[in-house]
């Protein structure tokens, strides 16, 4: 089982115009170390390069991508990458673009293909050139644009996150006979990317089949930012990481049931 700590850019402050390197390589990995706490497999950053997305983007994310690419160079991806080895985590980042993919090449042995890139075939033709394995995420997509990528990446996807794009997303809108639906469609295993603030849809999802579960990871809900407010805080993921292990094991017991059956069961039974 897979649990995967988004922290994406959680780790900038949008309000500290002051805001260093140092700044964010200090908090980025205060939440790498809680993420590995909190029962975490996967720490996951998103890495962006303006130049490749300044006229693909909705004009008001400039912003982001602008102070995302200025405070996490190279040497910020190298250290991160580093002290996730250390703690023994996976380092995970998404890139969100092809040259953003051609930055951080070496420091990653998967690729996680965000919702809004599932479109973007310059990025997914060079995951698809560099050989390594694929997770892809379902949100912001048609099922014929999901047919379309998975029969473009083939067998270089090693699962499909099924998500909806919604933030934070309302429990009743997760159709969890999603996950076996698309497991049975493209014969895949299938995790889930869940954006509301729910624990128990997480659990609910192993017990439907779900072999990974990705949540976005702050340390202040209200801090400033996009994803803070549809982001777990660290005793909440522990706690929903704790609940999905117990969800995993538990199969039931036809064997234990058994052996209550002579302390109970009548034993004169009329035959019909």
């Amino acid at each position: 089982m897979q649990f995967i700590a988004d922290i994406g850019k959680n780790f900038i402050d949008s309000t500290d115009n002051n805001q260093t390197v140092e700044d964010c390589l200090l908090k980025a990995k205060r939440l790498v170390f809680l993420a590995k706490e909190s029962g975490a497999t996967i720490a996951k950053f998103q890495t962006h390069v303006l130049e490749d997305e300044f006229e693909k983007r909705d004009y008001r994310k400039v912003f982001w991508i602008e102070k995302n690419e200025k405070l996490t160079p190279i040497e910020f991806w190298n250290e991160i990458k580093l002290y996730c080895d250390y703690l023994g985590i996976e380092f995970m980042t998404t890139p969100m673009s092809k040259m953003a993919a051609e930055k951080i090449d070496e420091l990653v042995k998967r690729w996680k293909v965000s919702s809004a890139d599932i479109v973007d075939f310059d990025l997914l033709e060079y995951l698809k050139s560099t050989g390594k394995p694929i997770i892809l995420s379902t949100g912001m997509s048609t099922e014929d644009e999901i047919e379309r990528v998975v029969n473009f990446l083939g067998n270089q996807i090693e699962f499909i996150n099924y998500c909806i794009s919604i933030y934070p997303c309302p429990v009743y809108k997760i159709d969890l006979q999603q996950i076996p639906y698309l497991r049975c469609k493209y014969q895949l295993p299938v995790g889930l990317s869940d954006h509301s603030l729910s624990i128990e849809a997480p659990v609910l999802a192993v017990k439907m089949g779900a072999i990974a579960i990705e949540k976005h990871f702050t340390l202040d809900r209200n801090a400033f930012g996009p994803d803070h407010k549809v982001s777990l805080l660290p005793d909440e993921f522990k706690k929903m990481v704790d609940l999905c292990r117990l969800a995993e094991k538990d199969k039931g017991s036809f064997e234990e049931e058994k052996k209550l059956w002579v302390s109970f069961r009548k034993n004169n039974i009329i035959n019909q």
